[in-house]
């Protein structure tokens, strides 16, 4: 389907001779409500809002009409319920004692939410007729789980006189796909040394050549995705006390080798890059990268795991790529992508990509090197440590990108804006950072107009899931403004994806369809069909296809994504048989 852009602003200002489409009042059935069965929970139960303002969110903006009993019913259907049931409380309570009594630690969840003892007391002190007999008859219901949480990390500077980081070894080294990247090796010792460097994971080691790696990896996500019960969670890896804190001195080595020697320089357009990656110019391992697991996820939660898959293996592919010209935001990059596919409730996916980049490293780098010893470390860490642990060094990175660069050099900005929008914080919170880094960066006048528009454009991000989408969209109708004004290409095709989403939002579907197309158009003519960010666009634009009843137009869009995806391993073996 050609698209030829309006000749004067396609964003912005309404078309008197386009009437917006009115929502449908016909009451919703099954399908409509499996549609939107993931907004419906991620504004519920995610931003904890009342039904009440659910039902007019849903109905206002995205025209799905139904009566607060019929939300009442699916909300029970599909067990999200907020509110604690006695039954739930009493196995809880019954489960804390008799772990209590063996000395074990317990966390518990509800219908997958997290319930704190205290939580519990709280709802008996106001329940006053429950007799404490109960607790020890009642039995444990389908919606209640237990684990025994993960010894929380220790993240103070050692002690102990034995602990020695040594970054002597440092040496530069022809790598076979560059000319002069950094190589070196970092050693980590300690009294129980000998025990830390034992400690391997999966099938990490040098004889297995990174053709067999990527294809056992592959092999492991299908059997991840290929399964309709839930995922069991992976054998816990060896633990120890000493992880993070070796973790973290091992990361602040890996980034001192990098700014100190010089290995890590900043390019002509004001990015941070490494000292020979010329052949590899447009390498971006915070846009490539993370583009790819973005519109991974995008399509998990279409259940398209067919695609998910195919997409994830891409993303997995240019990890070598990565590791190789040790790119200076490599590693803040893949540990965003961490923490993303574990707070989207895909920790398999996390665990996976730790352990392949670990097998990768192994044999791209050897076992010795600093970069082969950080995910090794990493993959000794599990469950809500993992988290934790990784959310810190994300903070790290953040920190000594700004001691080496200043705050505002793009790649410090950049690197502390994807923390922000990835950190546990509130939307009010997130955007009450967002101004005050924008006021601070609006006062130096030395500050190119770069720089504040990459802030704005993550403020108005915040504001679409704010529901704040009129604010939103005046916002990018600035941004694309100075971008514009300024020559910047890439910020003005991000700029007009906001203002379409923004617009998506309040129903303005043929704005908000001409500005995604716009968008698309611009980045296929400067950067190919086959740009990741072209991907993520059109995976958008199906999806609002689809709900507008467009299904053919869709159907073609679809098949576009899937030939820019393209094929894997497995679809090939699949054909074998």
């Amino acid at each position: 389907m050609s698209y030829s852009p309006p000749l004067i602003t396609p964003f912005g200002f309404e078309n008197t001779s386009q009437a917006v489409i009115a929502p449908s009042k016909a009451a919703p059935t099954a399908e409509d409500w499996e549609r939107h069965r993931p907004l419906i929970k991620s504004l519920y139960v995610d931003e904890r809002m009342k039904l009440k303002d659910v039902v007019s969110i849903m109905s206002t903006q995205h025209g799905h009409n139904a009566t607060l009993k019929m939300y009442k019913d699916r909300i029970r259907k599909w067990k999200l319920e907020k509110k604690h049931k006695e039954g739930d409380m009493l196995a809880i309570l019954r489960k804390q004692t008799e772990r209590n009594a063996v000395g074990k630690e317990s966390s518990f969840r509800v219908r997958d939410q997290p319930v704190t003892i205290e939580e519990v007391f709280h709802y008996f002190k106001r329940k006053k007729n429950v007799r404490d007999e109960e607790a020890y008859n009642a039995p444990t219901p389908s919606d209640v789980s237990c684990r025994t949480p993960s010894p929380a990390p220790v993240l103070v500077a050692p002690e102990n006189e034995n602990h020695i980081v040594t970054t002597a070894n440092f040496a530069w080294a022809d790598l076979p796909d560059q000319n002069m990247a950094f190589h070196y090796a970092g050693t980590i010792q300690n009294s129980d040394g000998a025990e830390l460097n034992s400690m391997t994971l999966s099938h990490a080691n040098s004889v297995f050549s990174k053709e067999r790696i990527f294809e056992l990896t592959l092999n492991d996500m299908y059997n991840l995705i290929s399964v309709d019960e839930a995922i069991p969670q992976s054998l816990s890896a060896p633990q120890t006390l000493l992880v993070p804190e070796r973790l973290f001195l091992a990361i602040k080595n890996y980034l001192d080798g990098g700014f100190e020697r010089g290995c890590w320089i900043t390019d002509a357009d004001g990015y941070c890059t490494a000292l020979g990656t010329r052949s590899l110019e447009n390498l971006d391992p915070d846009s490539d990268f993370s583009n790819l697991c973005v519109s991974a996820l995008k399509l998990l939660d279409k259940k398209l795991l067919v695609e998910f898959r195919r997409i994830l293996g891409k993303a997995f592919r240019y990890v070598e790529i990565l590791i190789r010209a040790e790119h200076p935001r490599t590693l803040d990059s893949i540990i965003s992508c961490m923490v993303l596919f574990k707070r989207n409730r895909c920790p398999e996916i996390a665990e996976l990509l730790s352990r392949y980049i670990f097998n990768i490293s192994t044999t791209v780098l050897g076992g010795e090197h600093l970069w082969t010893q950080i995910w090794r470390l990493i993959g000794m860490l599990e469950g809500e440590s993992l988290e934790q642990v990784l959310t810190q060094l994300w903070r790290c990175t953040v920190d000594r990108f700004e001691e080496a660069l200043g705050p505002f050099h793009l790649s410090s900005l950049s690197n502390n804006l994807d923390f922000l929008a990835g950190l546990r914080i509130t939307k009010e919170e997130s955007e009450t950072h967002l101004r005050r880094l924008l006021v601070r960066c609006e006062s130096e006048s030395s500050i190119p107009n770069q720089q504040i528009i990459s802030i704005m454009q993550y403020l108005g991000w915040n504001l679409i899931r704010q529901s704040r989408f009129a604010e939103a969209e005046q916002l990018g109708l600035d941004i694309s403004s100075r971008a514009e004004e300024q020559r910047l290409l890439y910020q003005r095709t991000e700029a007009l994806n906001l203002i379409a989403e923004s617009q998506y939002h309040q129903n303005k579907r043929y704005l908000a369809e001409e500005n995604l197309r716009y968008s698309l158009q611009l980045t296929i003519s400067e950067w190919g069909r086959t740009d990741q960010y072209v991907l993520d666009l059109k995976i958008d634009l199906e999806a609002w296809l689809r709900e507008w009843g467009r299904e053919d137009e869709a159907e073609r869009l679809k098949a576009e994504i899937e030939e820019v995806i393209g094929r894997d391993e497995i679809d090939e073996e699949l054909e074998g048989y």
